[in-house]
């Protein structure tokens, strides 16, 4: 555990800067060590965007990410079934498989297709086999450019360009033209998770973050780091502190090294003052990967207005390009009764440009596509007839965070290998915008969190064989 100075500031041998997924996951990595680590989070709670909202229904709903993507070697997965499994008083929780998207919603036309039919239409076939030749050996071939300019050289037409801009650019959390190519090439090559579509059902992904912090000895919350300083060379005793950790009130915590595991955007921010500040290579880095924002409207219903197979749908050329059931899982089952609750759902610039919007504004907007898309000649308006309630929840205004998630970058080729690199052997990187397989997902941020941990139980254990204290390193690398 972390111990008080003489001076009444805690040291450790690791402060971890950020309870999200990946700073957890470096902390439960370096504790495992026998690493006296200290999670320091700036919000009241564990997560960071993995939140969920019990004010709309009275039962959670997810406000971030709220699908595991992939069944193989998937962290998260790891995670739920060794600790959401009903003992211990945490939930009993069980993950289950849907298509995705099984609707496909051509807004210019008016019209609904199952995935099934869809598929089968020869220009949406076109479209996939397009994405899915970048996970081809020769796809590094490709100049770099925009996925939206890779698309049009492939000859998609304008009416399948519009469904691409919803199924891929709105998933990234961009714009096509935003989307660089190399590093969805990256992503495409690196991506052995397996392909399901699962959603939690028994418990959120609040209860998986709860259950990763439980295992620490020491997580402090309300801790909002303003500040990071390097100590001077002659002020680093052998095997003593080399970083300053100081809070926006003034507490301070010593540490031989630091985790900064914080989104990618509070770093852009400059939130987090450095002293000295990061060397060139790694503010390249900081700002090379963008980061996009995302909006999710919760609409909370009456009754149903969707064919019993519906949970999902993909949106071309409409406000919200993606629109679901949640909990998906439960609200599918037949027997599931009201109130239901249907999330629309846009990310990048967009995204930025709906929060302009007062909320009510925003939700009537959802509930008129809703209407055109479930409406009949005898029930024209279903969606805004069984509405009685909404939330709106847009990331780029949420403290301490600020955006959604990282997304294939135009140039961005080869910078998280920079933004994961330590620096001066004193400041070590985690998190999603780190993952190398450009993986925004929990499970991408996990991964990074314990490469992270092992990689700085190494340089501590070199220190403590040798018996230095690492000033040298410090005057080399900066």
């Amino acid at each position: 555990r972390a111990h008080q100075t003489g001076m009444g500031d805690v040291a450790v041998d690791v402060a971890v800067l950020g309870g999200g997924a990946s700073g957890l996951s470096a902390a439960r990595q370096l504790q495992s060590n026998g690493h006296r680590t200290v999670v320091l989070e700036a919000s009241t709670r564990v997560g960071g965007r993995v939140l969920n909202d019990t004010t709309l229904t009275g039962k959670p709903h997810e406000l971030g990410p709220e699908f595991v993507h992939g069944e193989a070697g998937n962290k998260l997965i790891e995670l739920i079934d060794r600790q959401l499994n009903g003992r211990n008083g945490k939930p009993a929780a069980q993950l289950v498989e849907l298509d995705w998207p099984n609707y496909y919603y051509m807004g210019k036309e008016g019209t609904m297709l199952s995935a099934c039919d869809a598929d089968q239409l020869q220009e949406f076939q076109a479209m996939h086999d397009s994405f899915e030749s970048l996970s081809e050996p020769d796809a590094e071939q490709h100049p770099e450019q925009s996925l939206l300019q890779y698309f049009a050289a492939q000859g998609l037409s304008s009416r399948v360009l519009d469904l691409a801009d919803a199924v891929f650019a709105n998933d990234y959390g961009a714009d096509m033209s935003e989307i660089g190519l190399h590093e969805v090439i990256a992503e495409q090559g690196a991506w052995r998770y397996g392909e399901k579509y699962l959603v939690l059902q028994g418990a959120c992904l609040q209860d998986a973050m709860e259950a990763l912090a439980s295992s620490l000895n020491d997580v402090r919350t309300s801790w909002p780091v303003a500040r990071v300083e390097l100590l001077p060379p002659e002020a680093v005793a052998a095997r003593g502190p080399r970083v300053r950790v100081v809070s926006a009130d003034g507490r301070i915590v010593l540490a031989r090294r630091v985790v900064i595991s914080v989104p990618l955007a509070v770093l852009q921010r400059g939130d987090i003052k450095f002293a000295p500040q990061l060397p060139p290579w790694k503010q390249d880095a900081i700002s090379a990967i963008r980061v996009g924002n995302a909006l999710k409207v919760l609409l909370r219903l009456r009754k149903r207005f969707w064919p019993a197979d519906f949970y999902d749908a993909v949106c071309a050329d409409c406000f919200f390009p993606e629109v679901w059931l949640t909990p998906a899982a439960e609200a599918m089952r037949p027997e599931a009764l009201p109130p239901f609750t249907m999330v629309g759902f846009v990310a990048g610039p967009r995204a930025t440009r709906v929060s302009a919007l007062p909320p009510e504004r925003i939700a009537r907007l959802l509930l008129q596509q809703l209407d055109g898309m479930f409406g009949t000649a005898e029930t024209p308006r279903p969606a805004t007839d069984a509405c009685d309630g909404f939330l709106v929840k847009d990331w780029a205004s949420h403290p301490h965070i600020h955006g959604a998630y990282s997304h294939p970058s135009l140039g961005g080729a080869g910078k998280r290998t920079s933004l994961a690199a330590p620096v001066a052997d004193a400041l070590f990187f985690c998190g999603e915008a780190c993952h190398e397989g450009v993986n925004p997902c929990i499970h991408g941020a996990m991964e990074t969190g314990e490469a992270c941990g092992k990689r700085l139980s190494l340089s501590l254990g070199t220190e403590d064989k040798d018996g230095r204290g690492g000033g040298s390193q410090l005057r080399s690398k900066l």
